[in-house]
């Protein structure tokens, strides 16, 4: 190889090298950011759980007789 074609190799190769880094950087961003909403929706979906069980145990006391009684009690 003669000196010209090497100057004009080497920046190219950089330049290339750049773009694969750049690349290889963003789709490890974009892992972690995708990892981050996963365990975000999973403590999402947790906390409905849990808050669906809560409104069924409501539904399930205020629905009871005893509570009506109760009611009907405090309100005389």
């Amino acid at each position: 190889m003669n000196p010209a074609t090497l100057a004009l190799l080497i920046p190219i190769i950089a330049i290339i090298g750049s773009f694969i880094v750049s690349i290889m950087k963003l789709k490890e961003r974009q892992s972690l950011a995708a990892n981050q909403q996963e365990n975000n929706n999973k403590s999402l979906h947790d906390e409905i759980s849990s808050l669906r069980q809560r409104i069924e145990v409501l539904e399930r006391v205020i629905t009871e007789d005893a509570y009506d009684l109760k009611q009907k009690i405090n309100n005389a």
